[in-house]
């Protein structure tokens, strides 16, 4: 067993609180075990403090083996979130990870689409940020949707989005600093968004791609469930290589109540896998037929 393979249980420390509109939150925790081998598409099982029993799972926003720290981002829906979001700077707390298999990026991929929908943008983030680090060169290409105002900086983008309308202009700034092309999607009426579904603009982009630029990108996703079937069903029209992050209700999360399991196709077989160990990222054509 490598080091990746490792779960910590460690006692963590809340450095700070981020709140943005509509009860979001970015939590960064000092965690000196998990941050030195979490990757993106990961995720924490995290205590949240007050008088919740069970952990939630969270995927990683981020983690910096420098600093020692983890991120999440997440929205207080229920008791469990409310509660970590009220902790204060120096507050203790138990996290336990990093969990799952994480996303790969194959090394004959030159290129990679990112998609991510609300509470499913961490992952697929982070996954961008970390390919920028390990090569400055590949050509990254983003595309996010929320229907609450996004938790993240926003501005106009200075960089090109091929086969995307000019005045769908609106970018993350975590995204444009590290210089990849970003658009956004809501129904919402934000400006500079694009009011409809992310897909519509990824595949406007995808549109302006070769057969063989296809064959060198793979998709990665994260989001709601209707949006990840709507990007199986895209990848699979373009015949492109596609990974998605499943988000699932956990108790345990280390694969013993078997309370996250989802139906894949392996082989050509039906079988049920285990979200939390066995996953959380699949290949697309593994969850949609």
């Amino acid at each position: 067993m490598t080091s990746k393979n490792i779960i910590f249980e460690e006692k963590a420390e809340i450095v700070e609180q981020i709140r943005f509109e509509a009860d979001q939150f970015i939590t960064i925790v000092k965690a000196e075990k998990s941050s030195q081998t979490a990757k993106p598409g990961q995720f924490a099982f995290v205590e949240c403090g007050g008088n919740t029993l069970l952990r939630r799972p969270l995927s990683y926003l981020r983690s910096s083996k420098e600093a020692g720290t983890i991120e999440f981002m997440y929205k207080t829906v229920g008791h469990g979130l409310e509660s970590l979001s009220q902790m204060k700077k120096g507050d203790a707390i138990k996290v336990m990870g990093p969990i799952g298999n994480g996303f790969d990026h194959p090394l004959e991929k030159k290129s990679a689409i990112l998609i991510g929908g609300g509470v499913g943008i961490p992952p697929v983030l982070f996954m961008g940020e970390e390919l920028k680090k390990i090569n400055k060169g590949i050509n990254l290409i983003a595309f996010f949707g929320s229907e609450i105002p996004f938790p993240f900086q926003t501005s106009a983008s200075d960089l090109v989005m091929p086969g995307v309308d000019e005045e769908i202009i609106t970018t993350l700034d975590d995204m444009e600093n590290v210089g990849i092309a970003c658009r956004l999607s809501s129904q919402a009426g934000y400006e500079g968004c694009h009011s409809g579904f992310v897909t519509e603009l990824a595949n406007s982009y995808i549109d302006t791609l070769s057969d063989e630029d296809k064959n060198e990108t793979i998709i990665y996703a994260c989001g709601p469930e209707s949006m990840l079937e709507a990007v199986a069903v895209l990848a699979k029209r373009k015949q492109m290589d596609c990974m998605l992050s499943l988000e699932e209700h956990m108790a345990c999360a280390i694969g013993g109540c078997a309370g996250c399991t989802v139906k894949i196709i392996e082989n050509g077989d039906q079988k049920m896998k285990r979200v939390c160990v066995d996953g959380p990222v699949f290949k697309a054509e593994q969850i949609y037929t």
